[in-house]
């Protein structure tokens, strides 16, 4: 017998012959039977995204979830180790009620108990800002929503003389005039005119803080602090910025096998040899 299948992107055709022996070289000598099998190609009939969209963002968020929640168990065991962290669980949890954008502002200036340190340091690693992994996001010309709210939060940083993220956020708060209305510590995206009087409204953040907002202020407070503890070392503080910040990077891709020869990887486009071939093929044509 012999098998013949044709494949698409949404149907299966079969058909199935009878040969005069077992080998590649028998003969067909009849039809045994055939048809088809028709399936949907896994896209939403609306909006033709592929379904496994919402899959992979549901599949995403419970990594970063997962990864988060290992991260700030890790931390609490170095904090409660090195005496900025209440080793009794519940007196760390009596630390909640203390407000950290007041912690982090007022740190900046004044010795604080090494608990309510730890407890500032806590909060930067629960919010440590964005920090992109993709070789795209390193040039200078980036655009999008995320860049304009950041170079806003450096001008208003800069008017408000803010040194720190957590500092700006705090003073904020602090000189909100109507206590109904006070600014939010969120980033949130919303819709109105950030451009000036003539803006046109459209989705975006007022604020976006990146991970250098977050790195620099930890840097800063904890130079504040170690003037009045000599035991937050530099060791100890490498150790901590280490728990806090570290971002694994991403996966490099796999190169492939050249198609002449499965002795040897692919080369890159932009190498000599690629650019010579497609030069020399251009001057042939």
């Amino acid at each position: 017998m012999r098998l013949g299948l044709d494949i698409g992107s949404t149907s299966i055709g079969w058909w199935l012959y009878e040969t005069d022996g077992d080998g590649t070289s028998s003969r067909i000598i009849g039809v045994i039977d055939g048809g088809v099998r028709i399936f949907s190609d896994g896209r939403d009939p609306k909006s033709k995204a592929s379904l496994a969209v919402d899959r992979r963002a549901a599949r995403a968020m419970r990594r970063r979830r997962d990864r988060y929640l290992r991260r700030r168990a890790t931390l609490m065991k170095v904090l409660a180790k090195t005496g900025l962290m209440p080793s009794d669980p519940r007196e760390a949890k009596a630390l909640e009620v203390l407000d950290p954008y007041k912690l982090r502002a007022k740190g900046l200036d004044e010795s604080l108990p090494l608990t309510h340190f730890g407890r500032a340091l806590l909060h930067l690693n629960q919010r440590r800002g964005f920090k992109s992994n993709r070789k795209a996001d390193r040039g200078d010309n980036e655009s999008g929503k995320i860049k304009d709210a950041t170079q806003r939060l450096d001008w208003a940083m800069h008017h408000a003389k803010a040194r720190t993220y957590g500092e700006f956020l705090h003073v904020r708060r602090q000189t909100a005039t109507d206590p109904r209305h006070v600014p939010t510590v969120r980033t949130r995206l919303s819709v109105a005119s950030r451009g000036g009087p003539d803006a046109k409204e459209e989705a975006g953040y007022d604020f976006y803080p990146e991970r250098r907002h977050l790195e620099q202020e930890f840097h800063t407070l904890w130079a504040a602090q170690a003037r009045f503890y000599p035991d937050l070392t530099d060791d100890l503080r490498d150790l901590v910025f280490e728990k806090i910040f570290y971002q694994r990077p991403l996966k490099e891709p796999k190169i492939g096998l050249c198609l002449f020869t499965s002795e040897e990887r692919l080369t890159c486009l932009y190498q000599g040899i690629p650019e010579g071939s497609r030069t020399q093929s251009r001057l042939v044509a």
